[in-house]
């Protein structure tokens, strides 16, 4: 085989980069000296385990500089060696260049190990807000990068991100830095992520809790989720308190009326509006309904078909409440929203007293989102509405058996999902007054039976209930 002069100079200059791009991969692991790199973080490790931060930190210092991709264990354990360090570091210069390797951690560890990105710089925000909140240019500082980690990771934020990144702006709201209104536009945006949050960790787990067989991998996880929901709920009820005075339907209304003529061609702003509004069920108004229609008119997505289903259902206008509604459905590809607009579908149906329908959609919302009770929920409003009309022209005894099948429902939704507690309970209160008196259960000899089966625009053997 014969090879011209130009295919040996490419082959030469190939092996070259390849040569060079071995060698500078070798030198990022090891750096100049490998048996120092080795021999530093053996030291280093041993001080981590045994939580002697202080001593960790020079061997560990060592590997940062030198060996930047020995071991993704530096940036796992660095902040943590360096936070203990600071615990006991009485200067205040070494503090300054101790929080500064401490950034430079999470930016190096982004950029030699990349892939989570939006969660590190989360890490970075945060731990930014702890280190600087005591100063005006800290809180700016932190708050810039908390909103750079929210904007990547949107719904997958964590619930740190959204809390540090609401307390900072409001301090910077009460030191004048920001404005009442930039807190409540932000509130709009984490709170739309924490409700979608909120149903996909209590979807995982409810999911992991019926999985007999978990691994302690999968173990590990639960526990993560199940800390996550908690701290989660602590960042829900920290934004609703602190923006309770400035956030009741009629300031929100009376803002947005006041500023849509500034703001109607800025689309983001305007959904926003929608969401918050909605959200604190501000959808009577005239505002929501201008706002609604401009968003859906310039941009048809989904969640703003929804908006205008709102409208349409507020107004009883049932028709185009299930066109907006199916449209949301159909063009929506996450699960989570699917099944609240599913959910939707339902509750206008159940208006309708199209109740076939409903409860059909009902499930459907189930079976896109496990562990969520409000389905059920509605399937048990639907049979108790519609109890006395399965017994029309029949005994009293037939016209309220349909509020066992309501009750039972709300129980299987209480078992389902904790959160309804509240609603489940004041339902079964009202309709425990309504159920069969125990002379009717008599009567039609069914004081020993346990079960009853009830064949109306349903079916269902529902449980005998005995006052």
């Amino acid at each position: 085989m014969k090879f011209t002069l130009f295919s040996l100079l490419f082959v030469a200059t190939f092996s070259l980069d390849v040569s060079a791009q071995n060698e500078e991969a070798t030198l990022l692991k090891y750096g100049a000296d490998k048996e120092a790199c080795e021999q530093n973080l053996s030291i280093y490790t041993e001080f981590y385990k045994q939580k002697n931060y202080r001593d960790a930190y020079k061997p560990w210092a060592y590997l940062f500089e030198n060996s930047p991709k020995r071991t993704k264990n530096i940036y796992l354990h660095g902040p943590k060696i360096i936070k203990g360090v600071l615990k006991t570091e009485p200067e205040a210069s070494r503090k300054e260049g101790l929080l500064d390797t401490l950034m430079m951690v999470y930016d190096q560890r982004n950029h030699y190990y990349p892939g989570k990105e939006a969660f590190v710089t989360g890490l970075k925000g945060a731990d930014m807000y702890r280190y600087m909140k005591g100063s005006t240019e800290g809180l700016k500082a932190s708050r810039e990068v908390l909103k750079e980690a929210f904007d990547s990771a949107g719904n997958e934020s964590t619930a740190s991100v959204l809390n540090y990144y609401f307390i900072a702006t409001t301090k910077l709201v009460q030191t004048k830095a920001l404005k009442v209104e930039d807190l409540i536009s932000l509130f709009s945006d984490l709170s739309g992520v924490i409700a979608y949050k909120e149903a996909k960790l209590a979807q995982d787990i409810f999911e992991a809790e019926e999985n007999e067989a978990l691994s302690a991998k999968e173990k590990k996880q639960l526990k993560r989720n199940k800390k996550e929901r908690k701290t989660l709920g602590d960042v829900k009820s920290n934004l609703e308190k602190t923006l309770a005075p400035h956030a009741t339907c009629e300031k929100l209304v009376q803002l947005y009326s006041n500023r849509f003529e500034a703001n109607k061609e800025d689309l983001a702003w305007m959904k926003r509006a929608a969401k918050l509004l909605s959200k604190k069920e501000c959808t009577d108004s005239d505002i929501f309904f201008t706002i609604s229609e401009m968003i859906y008119n310039e941009e048809p997505s989904p969640a703003a078909a929804a908006n205008m289903g709102i409208r349409a259902l507020k107004r009883q206008d049932y028709d185009k409440a299930l066109e907006f509604y199916g449209y949301a459905l159909d063009n929506e590809p996450d699960e989570l929203n699917k099944a609240q607009y599913a959910f939707r579908l339902a509750q206008t149906y159940g208006a309708m007293d199209k109740n076939q329908r409903a409860k059909t959609l009902a499930l459907k919302a189930a079976s896109y989102r496990s562990g969520w009770g409000d389905p059920y929920i509605l399937i048990g409003d639907l049979y108790a509405k519609s109890s006395r009309q399965c017994g029309e022209l029949q005994t009293e005894f037939l016209k309220r058996v349909g509020y066992w099948a309501a009750i039972d429902k709300y129980e299987f939704a209480m078992r389902l999902d904790s959160s309804t507690k509240e609603k489940v309970d004041d339902r079964i209160l009202k309709y425990s007054e309504q159920m069969p008196s125990k002379t009717d259960i008599f009567t039609e000899g069914l004081l020993d039976v346990p079960t009853y089966l009830i064949e109306c625009w349903y079916t269902e053997t529902v449980k005998v209930r005995v006052p």
